[in-house]
């Protein structure tokens, strides 16, 4: 017997997620009421089928019917899902961007990156400066 917290944590898959997962009809609710709820081992093994399909990108709607066996089990090659991401960009010099998945770089992180470039940038202006001094030097 699990409680949600240990239920989730086994999972790997938050309480929300498995409270929304009951709400949409994919896993039966807990047994027992209020506080002495209580989640089995045949949970546990749902929420793993139903993680299993949705890693292969699988929508919830045709998991469901899988699980209730309205659809025939297909196969999803992950190769050819197509994804979509939120990006972020910053503009680090002129000419040069910085393109990241929102909350994926801390703001520290960011700023290091963009001062890491910005002194390659002021390091490759300042041997172009002194090229051209050579040159002038030469004339």
């Amino acid at each position: 017997m699990y409680n949600i917290e240990l239920l989730a944590k086994l999972s790997g898959l938050t309480k929300r997620t498995i409270r929304y997962y009951i709400e949409k009809g994919l896993l039966d609710p807990p047994l027992g009421s209020c506080r002495a709820s209580y989640y089995t081992e045949e949970h546990l093994n749902r929420l793993e089928e139903i993680k299993r399909w949705s890693t292969q990108g699988v929508p919830l709607i045709q998991i469901k019917s899988i699980l209730e066996g309205n659809s025939p089990v297909i196969e999803v090659n992950i190769e050819h899902i197509i994804c979509t991401h939120v990006w972020e960009r910053l503009n680090v010099y002129d000419g040069i961007e910085l393109h990241f998945r929102t909350n994926y770089l801390k703001p520290d992180e960011l700023r290091k990156i963009d001062d890491f470039i910005k002194s390659v940038i002021e390091s490759r202006c300042c041997e172009e400066s002194s090229s051209r001094d050579e040159i002038n030097d030469f004339v």
